[in-house]
């Protein structure tokens, strides 16, 4: 009888796993459902593709730089190369939902057993993870490595809440293997957390046990499938090639991302204040083990992100070195945390007995609160649904908001079907998603910057190249055409391009325009080199 009683629970048990999988998901889709390509696809999505066919635009200087993500091109890479580019993006953004969900829902289980608590907690998640980061990070979004790096940190915070510190490790360690940085950062807040666990003898951690040493081992083990081809990128290279890369890494191209001098004031204020908002509602509420772990893991990120402020406090002294280790996204795993931990204390909060006066005079409100945070969470759906494809066809990606995107789609569906594809272009300094729309080489894309340090350089010297009026990258034209006939004939030799698509307010400014194989609203497309004597 108990064995049966035991069947029939499970079966109980998976079809509502299921459902709340399925709700779960939805809730990530209201917010990441934008047209394709999204903001990293055309990144994402085209390396993937050329990694399994080469030829596909073969000519591209980024598609032929070394790969940083080779689990995530592995999985996704013959889809992509077989199906169109937005059929796998959309895939794969559903993939990464579903596994963002069931990565929330295992963080959650142990400490929210009622279903409309975990409901109210990812609703409060989806808000806070995209309104409370401070260094741009995002998990909720498009199909790319870090979408399932996030779902694996998240499932790994819950083996830490369960104090099953093996089975964290593990877990990161398979994020490591998707996205180095993301799954990286999380390996080392669960070997902080659960060291200190382990002194302070909370919880019996037995390192020595076999299943625990065989998870550790696995979990170094399938880290290093995504470390060691990151590893190898910087060996060998000369010690100055690496610290120029490294600045033009940190302080020319993503600088919003890695340097805190060049942060947005609002988004760092907002951050902080949800750091503080967790520590008061912490105080407010009563002791609790589970919760505790997990809140170490968020403790650890903050700390790991104060490491990065600090580091950053060198700049002027030593700048190269500095920018040598901002480079790691310090920022990144704080962004992520910090959310999760505000959800967690703030449904614990509303949902639980408080242990303060402050808890108990808070608490009387807590109707109003609810009610509060659910009215935002629809506000923003509406918000959100005006970027819903189906629902709006006028709404344009994010990929192309540096272009006119109606146009910008036209002369690119021109490009593919009037072009060789072994043709190479170049475009526009605002331009994204011209491999994913044309599908042909570009000599160098702003989007797209290689990983590898002797790439970047190149890709540096290729920006000035193409788009520099003094020799540096402050100074940049939106299209080589700005630049003049003889220099874009140049160019065109040096990097063996043969066409440019060029904006018609550059085109319209040469002195002399040489004549346009196409032209609509926004854009031209010139045969290059042009003949010397137009100009």
């Amino acid at each position: 009888m108990e064995g049966e009683k035991t069947r029939y629970g499970f079966l109980n048990v998976v079809p509502l796993a299921l459902a709340e999988w399925a709700i779960f998901t939805c809730v990530f889709a209201v917010a990441g459902a934008w047209p394709a390509p999204d903001v990293n696809e055309g990144y994402y999505l085209a390396k993937a593709r050329h990694s399994v066919n080469p030829e596909w635009c073969e000519n591209d200087f980024f598609l032929n730089s070394e790969d940083a993500h080779g689990l995530f091109f592995l999985i996704l890479g013959p889809f992509a190369a077989s199906a169109k580019l937005s059929t796998a993006a959309w895939v794969g953004r559903w993939a990464g939902w579903l596994a963002l969900a069931v990565g929330f829902r295992h963080a959650v289980m142990q400490l929210f057993p009622s279903f409309l608590h975990r409901l109210f907690a990812i609703t409060m998640f989806s808000l806070a993870a995209r309104y409370t980061t401070m260094a741009g990070e995002w998990m909720i979004g498009g199909c790319e490595a870090k979408v399932f790096a996030w779902a694996l940190v998240l499932g790994a915070w819950g083996e830490g809440v369960r104090g099953r510190w093996a089975y964290a490790w593990l877990l990161s360690g398979a994020a490591t293997a998707f996205h180095p940085l993301v799954g990286g950062w999380m390996m080392i807040s669960i070997a902080f957390v659960a060291l200190i666990q382990s002194m302070k003898r909370r919880d019996q951690i037995d390192w020595l046990n076999l299943c625990a040493l065989a998870c550790v081992i696995a979990g170094l083990a399938v880290a290093l499938y995504g470390v060691w081809p990151a590893m190898q990128m910087s060996s060998g290279v000369a010690a100055d090639i690496c610290e120029e890369a490294a600045a033009i890494y940190v302080v020319d191209r993503l600088p919003h991302h890695l340097l805190p001098s060049s942060f947005q004031e609002s988004l760092v204020t907002r951050h902080l204040l949800a750091v503080i908002f967790c520590g008061v509602l912490y105080a407010a509420l009563p002791s609790g083990s589970r919760r505790q772990r997990g809140l170490m893991m968020v403790l650890a990120a903050v700390l790991i992100s104060c490491s990065g402020f600090v580091i950053s406090l060198c700049e002027q002294i030593a700048p190269y070195f500095t920018y040598s280790l901002l480079r790691f996204y310090w920022f990144r795993l704080a962004d992520g945390l910090v959310p999760l931990g505000l959800c967690v204390l703030l449904t614990h909060f509303l949902f639980r007995t408080p242990s303060s006066s402050l808890g108990e005079l808070l608490r009387s409100r807590r109707s109003r609160l609810v009610a509060l945070i659910l009215c935002l969470f629809a506000y923003d759906s509406v918000l959100q649904s005006k970027h819903w494809p189906l629902l709006t066809d006028s709404f344009h990606p994010r990929s192309d908001k540096r272009v006119e995107s109606v146009s910008w789609n036209e002369v690119c569906q021109w490009v593919q079907k009037a072009t060789p594809p072994t043709a190479c272009f170049l475009t526009p300094r605002g331009a994204a998603s011209f491999l994913w729309r044309a599908q042909r080489s570009e000599v160098v894309a702003w989007k797209n910057v290689p990983q590898d340090p002797i790439s970047i350089v190149e890709w540096r010297d290729r920006i000035i190249d193409c788009f520099s009026y003094d020799g540096t990258i402050k100074n940049l034209a939106s299209s080589t055409c700005s630049l003049g006939i003889p220099h874009l004939n140049h160019i065109a030799t040096t990097y063996n391009a043969n066409f440019i698509v060029a904006p018609l307010k550059s085109f319209n400014a040469m002195p002399r325009q040489p004549q346009a194989m196409y032209r609509n609203k926004h854009y031209v497309v010139i045969k290059i080199p042009v003949d010397n004597s137009v100009e």
